[in-house]
């Protein structure tokens, strides 16, 4: 099965296998669960400082420093092919967060019935905001759960990153 995701991505996807397993589901009654929910599930995200995209090659060093100095972070989506894609840019952290629940406000299928993942590299304080922000447009009747992104994606990101997935109509 491909989740068609990384680290915060795969992570609600599993915790729905894993309840169609304990519920005696055979192996192709997950695989067809799969081919339909896996496009279901989207991740949003934003690096807080550039620099780290910069030293992987994904932007250059001018465009780093000068995002950094500026406050721009680029919102980036995990597509229904699994590939990375920016969106769009935001300024500022809070401005950043706030550009994503606008995607989530736009996408999401009943939200509350499904966890929402909150990834953040090393800031759980920011992530429990963003949290807050999210249970404020949609409801505090929601299942968030942080975790810190696994180490790869973590440096590809850098510290203070932040992101979310969450069940929607589409990728």
């Amino acid at each position: 099965m491909d989740t068609k995701a990384i680290t915060i991505g795969s992570l609600p996807i599993l915790i729905e296998v894993s309840k169609l397993y304990h519920e005696h589901k055979t192996a192709e009654e997950i695989v067809a669960w799969a081919e339909t929910e896996v496009n279901k599930y989207a991740t949003y995200f934003y690096a807080d400082d550039l620099k780290f995209f910069s030293k992987s090659g994904r932007i250059s060093n001018f465009s780093a420093i000068m995002g950094t100095i500026l406050g721009i972070h680029p919102i980036i989506h995990m597509d229904a092919k699994g590939m990375l894609k920016a969106l769009t840019k935001a300024r500022g952290r809070v401005g950043s967060l706030k550009k994503i629940i606008d995607f989530m406000a736009e996408l999401e299928e009943d939200i509350a019935s499904y966890p929402i993942i909150i990834g953040h590299t090393d800031a759980l304080e920011l992530a429990k905001k963003f949290g807050d922000m999210i249970r404020a447009k949609f409801g505090g009747n929601l299942n968030i759960q942080y975790v810190v992104v696994n180490p790869t994606a973590g440096a590809h990101c850098g510290p203070d990153s932040i992101g979310v997935c969450f069940h929607v109509k589409h990728r």
